[in-house]
């Protein structure tokens, strides 16, 4: 009766999409419902299983397409990405960040100027890379030193102590200092707004909390002033990107400026700190091969290495690919068809504003592209496996791929890489892999939660 009522409401929608495969919709959800206690990432992977590269579902009475097919998501986020824009998350996220931030703007409203205006894009990154190694390696260091103290009497929690570094790391990178915790606050409270509305049912209203507007007044006034203070009195032999950027010379305004920077800790402290969690708890079930890594960077680099050498690592390397591969942090992607006109994908002719789901979660463990995917395989890299699977290439794209992908993705992997190296270097990692690998949802990431460890001295 259900299904009847559906495709009595919807008969014109279903005729023009009837040669696409897809569960059955019922009324009033459509389809919506099997989204409900699932993770969405995990739901569009099964879809490819059962259905193929491309599956419609309905959000109500609204179409949309799951696509698992490499060929087409290569069309939709690199090679067409023109006639597609990204919708989802932009609504939720506006009141977090502000309207011009590259990571919500869209096309013709400018995402292509703020790319090209970003401090990732503007300063030069590959010197400004180069001069983190020292500088955030000691910020890691010494919450090393408090975490192995700490793990005498008790367990790290990797999912917040983990941010709470990777916002430090990200601070000292960006801005050229830490700062006290009411910072790292405000940016918590805004994250968690952000969060909630990205969950269904979506918001109509505003935020009606006063401490979030607080804390946004006091998250961008903060930096905003900082800027104005840098401007005035620049320091070009800082390794920050503020004064890196202010060197270099930035188009951006005062405000411009601060809202790039501010919004830097929005796009990667939350995906860094759950990738280098991965990585340990895998490696952690795979003694045989955290020893590699463990050997690696103890032995093959040198005391005072430098990022060069940390690139050339290729144990570590292999490592935080797998572990990008096995549990993405960017497991999900959002885009709709133009605006104002039907597109062609494949075979299929597309509405309006048709709302696409991407994963990465099927593809990254696609056989028989992955040789046993479902094993944590680090020497698959090898070989030049690493070479003919890039980062944003069709079955390995953690980064997102095509013109907006993640800008950060080499700070990121940069990252990635330190934190292993330091935390190798000066401890024993024991990560408790006798709790379940927990997901859950935390801006726009994939975030394991219940991750505990114990940080030894090296013996």
């Amino acid at each position: 009766m259900l299904e009847r009522i559906f495709n009595a409401i919807n008969r014109r929608s279903r005729a023009k999409l009837a040669n696409i495969p897809g569960p059955t919709p019922r009324f009033p959800l459509g389809t919506a419902g099997a989204f409900f206690g699932r993770q969405p990432w995990e739901l569009c992977a099964d879809y490819g299983e059962k259905f193929g590269g491309v599956t419609l579902i309905w959000l109500f009475n609204t179409p949309a397409l799951v696509l698992n097919d490499p060929v087409l998501i290569r069309e939709v986020l690199d090679t067409r990405a023109g006639e597609f824009y990204k919708d989802e998350p932009v609504g939720a996220l506006k009141p977090v960040i502000t309207p011009g931030s590259l990571f919500i703007t869209n096309f013709g409203r400018g995402w292509e100027q703020a790319r090209r205006d970003n401090p990732f894009s503007t300063a030069p990154l590959d010197g400004w890379l180069t001069r983190q190694t020292e500088p955030l390696r000691t910020v890691i260091a010494e919450k090393m030193k408090s975490w192995i103290i700490r793990s005498t009497t008790g367990r790290i929690d990797l999912y917040w102590e983990m941010q709470r570094l990777m916002f430090d790391v990200f601070a000292q990178a960006f801005w050229g200092r830490t700062f006290p915790p009411d910072r790292f606050d405000w940016f918590q409270t805004l994250a968690r707004t952000g969060t909630r509305r990205m969950n269904p049912p979506k918001p109509f209203l505003p935020p009606l909390s006063p401490f979030f507007y607080s804390a946004r007044r006091k998250w961008y006034g903060s930096f905003e002033q900082i800027v104005a203070e840098t401007r005035r009195n620049p320091n070009p032999a800082s390794p920050d990107m503020l004064n890196a950027s202010l060197a270099h010379g930035t188009p951006l305004s005062d405000s411009a400026l601060t809202e790039a920077l501010a919004t830097n800790f929005f796009g990667g402290v939350f995906s860094c700190a759950g990738t280098v969690n991965t990585a340990l708890y895998l490696l952690a079930q795979h003694p045989e091969e955290a020893a590699k890594v463990a050997s690696a960077v103890r032995n093959d680099l040198p005391a005072d290495f430098d990022r060069f050498a940390l690139d050339g690592c290729r144990p570590l390397e292999f490592a935080i690919r797998e572990a990008m591969r096995y549990y993405p942090a960017v497991p999900i992607y959002f885009r709709k068809s133009s605006p104002d006109r039907e597109v062609r994908l494949g075979s299929h002719t597309l509405p309006p504003n048709t709302q696409i789901f991407i994963s990465n979660w099927y593809l990254h463990k696609n056989s028989p592209h992955w040789h046993e995917p479902d094993r944590y395989d680090p020497s698959r890299w090898d070989n030049g496996f690493a070479e003919a699977n890039p980062y944003g290439s069709d079955h390995f794209f953690p980064f997102g791929r095509g013109p907006r992908a993640c800008i950060g993705a080499a700070f990121g992997k940069f990252i990635h890489r330190l934190f292993l190296t330091v935390i190798f270097r000066a401890t024993d990692p024991v990560v408790d892999t006798t709790r379940p690998y927990k997901q859950s949802f935390f801006f726009g990431t994939m975030m394991p939660k219940g991750l505990t460890a114990r940080f030894l001295p090296r013996s």
